[in-house]
């Protein structure tokens, strides 16, 4: 059930995020020409998918190390 509620979760997320995007570059920036708008916005994602998955992989190592020295804090 946790990752049916993460997904669903992270598609209603990613569906509000375009749609952002969308009124922020054709409100913003009016006079840029449609390729230019998609580049940013292709960026823009990017940098967030890299973000998260950095953050992710912290995470996990933390987690690994955690359980390395589990008997050393004890």
């Amino acid at each position: 059930m946790r990752k049916i509620g993460g997904i669903l979760l992270a598609v209603g997320l990613g569906i509000f995020i375009c749609w952002g995007l969308y009124w922020f570059f054709r409100l913003a920036f009016l006079e840029l020409p449609l390729p230019v708008k998609i580049a940013i916005a292709a960026m823009a994602i990017g940098l967030i998918i890299l973000l998260t998955s950095l953050g992710l992989e912290r995470r996990r190592t933390s987690r690994e190390e955690k359980d390395k020295f589990k008997e050393v804090e004890k």
